[in-house]
């Protein structure tokens, strides 16, 4: 695959419908501030700030009220919260690692995204996080006594998907900061790994995990996208079929262009069948003389020489 790398300044909200990174970060932004706007609510109503969890009474704090119910944990707990496979990629432990998942998240997302195209982004966040939370289950399944700290939440298995995804793509990208100077991808890459391991490495195996099957699931898209195939595909044709269920006639942009497309032929058929009689009452005339025309012939080659 040949790539081109030039330098682009543009605002980031311009042609947002296109922008699927700034989608992704608003998206990420909106829930989490639903969730601690749930955690507010439960802090409000809870006499004394106090909550009873499996029978003992403790303060209530984020990580034990909504985190559990919303990041991902062990196969045992995950059996009867199925929902977290899908949630705890959403939700962040605090703002500054929102900030900075989201900082790296459009880093390593805006390599993809410029050199592939927009419709490979959120295929990608999906896939990543997703199949890497199915290998955290798988493990925990297989190896019940895996050390578990708590929930994981964030964004870390699609970031990674995104950082390996764009070094595959483009492994001589380069961040240009100014008119001489540019900082290569594999730099970027490097710094997130190292701050990710100090971050992880301890005691944080699920984060570990998850983070691996995302840089996995990131090599194996890209890998799959330079053979010609479309990954992500199915996630607009699903989309644009949702919208068709939910958009009225009148304003499905599909089917108002195949409609006007067979009204034009529609009436390109009249027109030829029309010149096709007014051809052959001419004809008539040359043979028989005007004479011979019916009145209702007569009419008709009176309206079309009207309309000429």
């Amino acid at each position: 695959m040949k790539t081109v790398f030039t330098r682009q300044r543009s605002n980031l909200m311009s042609n947002y419908g296109q922008n699927a990174l700034i989608q992704l970060i608003i998206a990420n932004a909106v829930t989490f501030i639903l969730a601690y706007a749930m955690y507010v609510i439960i802090l409000v109503l809870s006499p004394n700030q106090m909550i009873e969890i499996n029978h003992v009474a403790q303060k209530v704090t984020f990580h034990n009220v909504i985190s559990p119910n919303i990041g991902l944990q062990p196969f045992q707990l995950f059996l009867h919260k199925p929902w977290i496979l899908l949630t705890y990629v959403w939700a962040h432990a605090g703002f500054f690692t929102l900030l900075s998942n989201m900082l790296w998240l459009y880093c390593f997302g805006s390599v993809i995204q410029s050199l592939v195209g927009y419709r490979e982004i959120i295929p990608l966040f999906l896939f990543s996080y997703i199949l890497g939370g199915c290998l955290y289950l798988a493990a925990t399944a297989i190896w019940p006594g895996l050390i578990y700290t708590g929930p994981a939440l964030g964004a870390t298995p699609a970031i990674m998907g995104f950082a390996i995804g764009a070094i595959t793509l483009a492994p001589k990208f380069r961040f240009y900061l100014g008119d001489r100077f540019s900082v290569p991808l594999w730099v970027m890459l490097c710094i997130y790994l190292v701050l990710s391991l100090m971050n992880y490495a301890p005691n944080r195996y699920d984060m570990m995990i998850l983070a691996g099957a995302g840089g996995l699931t990131g090599f194996a898209y890209i890998r799959l996208l330079r053979t010609g195939s479309k990954p992500g595909a199915w996630f607009y044709h699903l989309g644009g079929r949702i919208q068709g269920w939910f958009t009225p006639d009148e304003f499905n942009a599909e089917k108002h262009q195949k409609k006007r497309l067979e009204t034009f032929r529609q009436l390109q058929q009249k027109t030829r069948s029309r010149e096709e009689s007014i051809d052959l009452l001419l004809d008539k005339i040359n043979q028989k003389g005007y004479d011979s025309l019916t009145p209702e012939e007569k009419e008709q080659l009176m309206k079309a020489s009207k309309e000429n």
